[in-house]
């Protein structure tokens, strides 16, 4: 009884999260970290590592496949509260995963953190810079970089906009790492 449940709340949520990736065309899902999704980083560099691969625009969405009460996500609205993993002037927090942020305007610097324990010292975190919309992207569109409020660059290569095919992926992702926990 307890198992077919569990199967049952695996299903809906899968269901749910394919209706969010494949109801909307504009803009890019974004999945944070890729595989590993959004946890304790391998190191303290892996998501800044994963955002110099990406391309992101006003319109895109960021997907935290992330356990509740396990992990969470804060956003801060500056440098040196994201560089302290600061919990003061907090724009939002996040605390049940998975979680689809839209990227909308202004473009430029956007900083995410874990704010559980002492993850985000331990490298779960994210800083990105929002370009500008970009109506049209292809793969071989040409990528200019663009650097956050510091002078990093924090771009890297375009991601395709397989938005049915990404739909399937993040569910699959889902899946299984529920399935893990």
């Amino acid at each position: 009884m307890e198992r077919s449940k569990g199967c049952l709340s695996l299903l809906l949520l899968a269901a749910v999260v394919a209706s969010l990736v494949a109801g909307s065309s504009a803009g890019i899902y974004h999945i944070v970290g890729a595989g590993k999704g959004w946890q304790m980083a391998p190191n303290r560099t892996y998501y800044g590592e994963w955002a110099r691969t990406r391309n992101i625009s006003v319109g895109d969405k960021l997907m935290f496949l992330y356990r509740s009460g396990v992990y969470n996500i804060v956003e801060v609205p500056s440098r040196d509260l994201f560089d302290g993993c600061s919990m003061r002037n907090i724009t939002n927090r996040y605390q049940n995963g998975p979680t689809i942020i839209e990227l909308i305007p202004p473009a430029g610097p956007r900083y995410y953190f874990c704010g559980v324990g002492k993850h985000c010292e331990e490298g779960q975190k994210l800083k990105i810079y929002v370009a500008p919309f970009a109506p049209s992207r292809t793969q071989n569109d040409d990528q200019a970089e663009e650097p956050d409020d510091d002078g990093d660059v924090i771009s890297g290569s375009p991601a395709p906009a397989a938005v049915p095919l990404l739909a399937l992926a993040a569910c699959l992702l889902a899946l299984s790492l529920l399935l893990l926990m």
